[in-house]
């Protein structure tokens, strides 16, 4: 489907994300294939845990009608991998792959389920079931513990093919290292990896790993924060290496940490602007509630031409530049709207990565 000069970012399927990929050009789309992931509906703080399963399993199940036609609004009919892993229930999940297949597929979308070596028999029969009637294939995501043991991986993946009636030609194989940090461990992934059972013939290959931080509470305020985009630099130096079976197409989790915390929903977040850069993220931290600081920072940003791409490098950065020139005005009166909300800011930081990451990656020698 695509080599190694592609790019699959992992989003969690949230309004921020959907307008991230929907503000992108289609000339962008065309060098990536999202992976989303579903996740639950915010419950009520004040419920007691079984009042808010039963919540936001109800919430879930309204608008699960609607899943597919929320990607076709923001991503069209490309394709697209989609994840059930952080739904509640193998029930959920494996409800949520029916409907969003049998949907995406009248509509001639182009869905492809992810599916997991542990995931339980209902869901995986359920993945089967819909990509056998869609023509679909298949996406295998392998996770740390999965590469413990090569040879009782490679074990797992031929039982896999044969009882998925698919051959590698028909399956993405996506490693997920999950978070990553400067310890030695990507290495020891990457060596893992290239031992995977016929490597050369799956459909893709795809080596995926996030080293954006849990929280932002190590940052300081009117400091410059720098954070090594170490997931880029790691993937960087796996290409370079020379007895690579094959070149794995680069995943990585834009501006979020890679372990989705729920509880992190209750909490309101500082009013800081995350920039990707080349080979580092810039942290302009804020205050909790305090968003007139998004301004202040966009306009400090805005300026700095040793690193902002400019108004014209992606809708997030013309959000950016918009909003520092409303700096001047907001700070004249201060009862003019205009400050841009949590939501609006963390698209602008995801879509100006998306850029970034897909023209980097396109750019390559």
């Amino acid at each position: 489907m695509f080599g190694f000069k592609h790019y699959v970012p992992i989003l969690k399927w949230k309004r921020a994300e959907q307008n991230a990929l929907g503000a992108l050009s289609d000339a962008q789309k065309r060098d990536i294939t999202p992976l989303i992931q579903f996740v639950m509906p915010k419950p009520k703080s004040s419920d007691s845990p079984q009042r808010q399963f039963a919540f936001v399993t109800e919430k879930f199940r309204e608008k699960m009608p609607q899943l597919s036609q929320q990607i076709l609004k923001s991503w069209g009919f490309s394709p697209i991998f989609f994840d059930v892993s952080l739904l509640y229930t193998t029930p959920l999940k494996a409800e949520c792959v029916q409907a969003v297949m049998a949907s995406g597929h009248s509509l001639g979308m182009g869905l492809i389920p992810v599916l997991h070596l542990d995931d339980d028999t209902e869901l995986r029969d359920t993945i089967r079931s819909s990509a056998q009637k869609c023509s679909s294939g298949i996406c295998l995501r392998l996770i740390p513990h999965d590469l413990d043991n090569i040879a009782q991986l490679n074990g797992e993946i031929k039982s896999f093919l044969k009882w998925s009636h698919l051959a590698e030609a028909d399956v993405d194989l996506l490693v997920d290292t999950k978070e990553i940090k400067e310890d030695g461990s990507y290495a020891a992934y990457v060596n893992a990896s290239q031992r995977i059972y016929n490597l050369s013939r799956w459909r893709t290959f795809i080596f995926a790993s996030g080293a954006f931080p849990e929280d932002l509470m190590q940052y300081k305020i009117d400091e410059e924060n720098l954070v090594p985009r170490v997931d880029w630099k790691n993937w960087l130096n796996q290409l370079r290496g020379n007895d690579a079976v094959r070149k794995p197409t680069y995943a990585d989790y834009t501006i979020q940490h890679p372990i989705y915390k729920e509880t992190s929903q209750f909490f309101h977040p500082t009013t800081s602007i995350r920039y990707a850069l080349k080979d580092a993220w810039l942290i302009m931290k804020g205050r909790k509630q305090r968003f007139e600081l998004y301004l202040a920072n966009a306009k400090l940003l805005a300026g700095d031409r040793s690193r902002f791409f400019g108004d014209e490098f992606s809708y997030g950065d013309k959000y950016i530049a918009e909003k520092a020139k409303h700096y001047a005005v907001y700070i004249k009166n201060p009862e003019v709207k205009g400050t841009g909300s949590t939501e609006s800011w963390l698209t602008a930081g995801i879509n100006h990565h998306l850029a970034l990451t897909a023209h980097q990656i396109a750019n390559l020698p």
